[in-house]
């Protein structure tokens, strides 16, 4: 069911107030590209691995425990799962689920399949306008992420890299790892923002570069 939201103090972005009801609902999943919704809406999709907190982190981005599926087995999302967000003071778009990578028990048939329709996504989709690429915060980045950062470069996508599970590391820590992210990944450490779905921390800065994001997206169209 449709689910009426308050996200507050989500900064300035344009139409959106400091207080903004958002009616936020799931739509479909995808797992074929003739699947793709056909209302031409600007689209956030979010990537990481398969163990990395995206289910938590949307739900907790949009103030639900309950509108994205989490599980504690890995490998759950299984598609593109599409979520229509419509703020009250400003148009619509989705953010996208993205099937986790990196889960060892997934069998090599559907392992292919994902990937097909992950690059196929990443590359022909027009309405696509950033990616939130998720890594665990705990530990350094692995080869898959690499991969997709790869990736997000060479579509030339513009992405935010958030690193999740902030509530697990020392308060004092959580800079530096930031940094040993960046470093690894070989980015700007201005593109990275460290989150947590236990405490909210980092959820309005992500709110922020999503809006705004957006709001580019809409301005180039």
């Amino acid at each position: 069911m449709p689910l009426f939201l308050n996200f507050e103090r989500i900064g300035t972005v344009p139409d959106i107030g400091a207080t903004v009801p958002i009616h936020a609902e799931f739509v479909l999943s995808v797992t074929t590209p003739a699947q793709f919704p056909r209302e031409g809406l600007p689209e956030i999709a979010f990537a990481g691995r398969s163990n990395v907190g995206k289910s938590s982190l949307i739900n907790r981005l949009l103030g639900s425990s309950r509108l994205a599926r989490t599980s504690k087995t890995p490998g759950r999302t299984q598609a593109l799962n599409y979520y229509r967000i419509h703020p009250e003071k400003g148009s619509p778009f989705f953010l996208v689920d993205m099937p986790g990578y990196g889960f060892a028990k997934v069998n090599k048939q559907l392992h292919a399949q994902w990937e097909r329709l992950v690059e196929h996504y990443l590359r022909e989709h027009e309405t696509l306008c950033g990616v939130v690429h998720l890594v665990d915060l705990r530990h350094p980045p692995q080869p898959l992420d690499l991969e997709m950062v790869a990736w997000l470069q060479h579509y030339e996508l513009n992405y935010l890299i958030v690193g999740t599970k902030a509530d697990k590391i020392a308060k004092t820590k959580v800079p530096d790892a930031l940094l040993q992210v960046a470093e690894t990944l070989n980015i700007d450490s201005v593109n990275t923002l460290a989150f947590s779905a236990e405490t909210g921390l980092g959820r309005d800065a992500l709110w922020r570069w999503v809006l705004d994001t957006v709001a580019e997206c809409r301005k180039s169209a």
